[in-house]
């Protein structure tokens, strides 16, 4: 006898069949034969048996709160890291800058090897260019050498002498002229100028590329015009190049340049007219004050990230994902002892932050405020305690070998942040482990609930078998019973 199906109510329904091994022998719905109706009841099976997967995906997602969690304390605790590396630099106190007091005479830029200190000096000369200039000619078309001319312009600047060929072919026009110096690489610049006459007004004026008497420039004129169209140009000097010349500590200089380097320990000098002016040379402290400022950021936004990972909230009456990490705590902790006690290997208030502007808020939360009046009073009247200061807070104090550092922030930090044994590493580790035995225990749940529910599905097919064909069975026989012969009883 074939298996009678079972109408699908879920299908009439238009929801989604549920799907079991051994489906093929039961269509889910209500049984034709029994009225049971197998959708609710395969459902509530289902459900029962997958009690312990839905128990195990609910723990998933405080699992990854947490390593979301850890992710936002690891890059505050990185960037907290280099913001400390970066006060610990000898280079940040090796920074100077040079201030002048009249930027219209000269201006100065300081390097690492500048003396800081006060220099005068004065600016009698400003070295300029050599120009020369030709005469005029009615148009920048006007030729000035014709077809079959020969011959080059020798220009000699600094010692190098340039010829610049003409082109004998088609000869030059001012313009052509102009262009072709300008290609030669003869260290002067040519440029045509409208003088403004109202005859020949277009002249071919040379200016040397730099400054100085080395730079004098001079000019052979080739015989150019060999027909009466061609105007033969000469040239002379309109501005003679002249040297730099200043007075400091009573000593005349004179410089090719404006630029002047030998004068000032360490300072450039751009001179810029003539003139009086101080220059002062001084640690760079607007650097110091900006690297400062950064780490007292840095280590308030990291309290501010463990503050919101580990904090109960009122509102929504939940622990972040960290609350009661000990991890977390004992980093807390660390930061707050580095901050309110000396500097490794300091005693004393020179040890403490508070001497350098560094203090905590009035407001309890732990976080740091600067203040930078404080701070760039020590650095003018103490730039090496400075100095000494942030070195042993970032890297810590030199242990016996007078060369390994013990005991500095950076050190603590990188016990945090390194990616093969830190202490974060070991957390996130700990947390994917335990997510990747949860899943595999979810995968092996979810089979074993498949295989159940074929079970059931199996079971209750041959239950609908069964059933029907009692009905038939019983039909049958009902059947056969009306069929037969009445039997009249005589009295």
């Amino acid at each position: 006898m074939s298996v009678p199906s079972l109408s699908s109510s879920a299908a009439s329904s238009g929801s989604t069949p549920i799907s079991y091994p051994n489906q093929g022998l039961i269509v889910a719905g209500t049984g034709l034969s029994s009225g049971i109706d197998y959708t609710t009841l395969l459902n509530a099976i289902d459900k029962s048996l997958s009690e312990p997967i839905t128990l195990m995906k609910d723990q998933e997602s405080p699992l990854n709160n947490e390593l979301s969690a850890w992710s936002t304390i690891g890059s505050a605790v990185s960037n907290l890291n280099s913001a400390a590396a970066a006060l610990g630099q000898t280079s940040l106190f090796n920074t100077y800058s040079a201030t002048s007091s009249d930027s219209s005479v000269a201006t100065a830029t300081a390097s690492s090897s500048a003396i800081p200190g006060t220099y005068s000096l004065s600016v009698s000369a400003l070295a300029t260019q050599d120009v020369m200039a030709s005469q005029g000619v009615a148009a920048t078309s006007t030729a000035v050498s014709s077809s079959g001319a020969t011959g080059t312009y020798d220009i000699t600047v600094n010692g190098k002498t340039t010829d610049v060929a003409l082109n004998s072919s088609t000869g030059y026009t001012l313009a052509d002229l102009s262009q072709a110096i300008n290609n030669s690489g003869a260290g002067v610049s040519a440029s045509i100028i409208n003088n403004g006459s109202s005859t020949d007004p277009y002249q071919l004026v040379l200016t040397s590329n730099n400054t100085g008497t080395n730079n004098d420039i001079s000019v052979t004129d080739p015989t150019l015009a060999t027909s009466s169209t061609a105007t033969a140009l000469t040239f002379s000097t309109t501005q003679a190049a002249q040297n730099a010349a200043l007075t400091y500590g009573g000593i005349s200089i004179t410089s090719q340049s404006n630029t002047v380097n030998d004068v000032i320990p360490g300072v450039t000098l751009n001179l810029a007219s003539t003139g009086s002016a101080t220059i002062t040379v001084g640690l760079d402290t607007n650097a110091i004050d900006s690297a400062v400022n950064n780490f007292v950021s840095s280590y308030n936004k990291l309290l501010s990230d463990a503050s919101a990972q580990q904090t109960y909230n009122k509102s929504t009456k939940s622990t972040g994902p960290l609350g009661g990490n000990p991890a977390l705590a004992s980093l807390v902790n660390s930061l707050y002892s580095f901050m309110g006690s000396e500097a490794p290997g300091m005693t004393g208030s020179s040890g403490l932050p508070s001497t350098y502007g560094i203090t905590e808020n009035a407001d309890g939360s732990g976080q740091l405020q600067l203040n930078a009046t404080t701070l760039n009073s020590m650095l003018t009247s103490n730039p090496q305690q400075v100095q000494q200061f942030f070195s042993a807070l970032a890297n810590g104090s030199p242990t016996a070998d007078g060369v390994s550092e013990k005991g500095g922030m950076t050190n603590f930090l990188n016990s945090y942040t390194n990616p093969a044994n830190g202490v974060i590493y070991f957390e996130q580790q700990q947390i994917n482990s335990q997510l990747k035995n949860m899943n595999k225990q979810i995968a092996s749940q979810t089979a074993m609930v498949q295989q159940q529910m074929g079970m059931y599905v199996k079971q209750f097919a041959a239950l609908e078998q069964y059933v029907g064909e009692m009905k038939t069975t019983s039909a049958a026989l009902a059947s056969q019973i009306g069929q037969m012969p009445s039997t009249t009883t005589g009295g």
